[in-house]
């Protein structure tokens, strides 16, 4: 249920600031999976499928601000217990569009600060154990135009972590995602 609200005022929050500061908005919605890179991460949560919603809120230029956030999950039978994984990630990205003019499909490359939130549920004990960890990130992503203003997006994001406490499982990944982009504008050909 609280990771049900975290999600919720994130979204509230990206399109309350969204709206307000620039008329760059353009929605994107992206599936994927979560790959844990920390040895006694990918040993015990495997991978989490994904789901994160982004929101371009400031262009200027080649460059774009993006706010997302999304939705991971995880169910592991661990010494016969199940142990449920939620985790909500909040990461604004700067986004540099690289020029390609004679191809229609082009090449992103971007950073910024990623917000985790994680929920580890024990269902036979009846334990949850939140925490935050926040850290850094870069992206590639390819946009591929499809049909009218629509854009196929490819993307790659390694998400570097700091667990709060050095007992915590450092939860940093890489983000693989295949979405699609919904522009304001005519996409150029």
């Amino acid at each position: 249920m609280k990771s049900l609200k975290i999600l919720i005022y994130s979204m509230l929050t990206i399109f309350i600031f969204g709206s307000s500061v620039s008329k760059a908005q353009i929605p994107s919605v992206r599936v994927g999976i979560y790959d844990f890179v920390d040895n006694t991460a990918s040993e015990f949560y495997v991978l989490a499928p994904t789901m994160i919603l982004g929101y371009d809120i400031l262009k200027i230029s080649q460059l774009n601000l993006e706010v997302s956030t999304g939705f991971s999950f995880n169910r592991i039978r661990y010494n016969s217990h199940y142990h449920f994984l939620y985790m909500i990630p909040l990461m604004p990205t700067m986004y540099y569009n690289l020029l390609n003019p004679d191809s229609k499909v082009w090449p992103s490359i971007g950073i910024g600060v990623s917000m985790l939130g994680k929920a580890d549920h024990n269902r036979d004990f009846d334990k949850t154990h939140y925490s935050l960890a926040y850290g850094y990130h870069a992206t590639g992503r390819l946009n591929i135009p499809v049909k009218g203003d629509l854009l196929l997006i490819l993307e790659m994001t390694y998400n570097l972590l700091i667990p709060p406490r050095l007992e915590e499982v450092n939860l940093s990944g890489v983000i693989l995602t295949v979405g699609l982009k919904f522009p304001d504008r005519p996409v150029r050909q």
